[in-house]
């Protein structure tokens, strides 16, 4: 299962999101979605849960827990910021579009 991040529909068509920060390029995860993720990783381990972000890498939540672990979160604990320098590239993990057709 994948979450995509970074896309939201409209009206029935695609519009880039604004979720990568302009200044600082990561993304914004919420600290419930991430909850979920684990909660959903724990109950149901043979099912793999990636989030894919709008510059098509990818992470899992234990991998954005690992990586946000160090950073500095708003005081809230609303949300973690996720760089996406260390995700996966989309094809390596779910395979290049001329693999899966063929």
């Amino acid at each position: 299962m994948a979450l995509r991040l970074g896309w939201r529909c409209r009206a029935g068509s695609a519009r880039p999101d604004r979720l990568p920060g302009t200044h600082t390029d990561r993304y914004a995860i919420t600290t419930a979605t991430l909850n979920a993720g684990l909660l959903f990783t724990a109950a149901h381990a043979l099912t793999p849960l990636y989030y894919v972000f709008g510059d098509m890498t990818v992470l899992t939540p234990a991998e954005v827990l690992h990586y946000t672990d160090h950073a500095l979160r708003h005081h809230s604990g609303a949300y973690h910021l996720v760089r996406t320098n260390a995700a996966h590239p989309f094809d390596e993990v779910f395979g290049s579009v001329a693999a899966r057709a063929a």
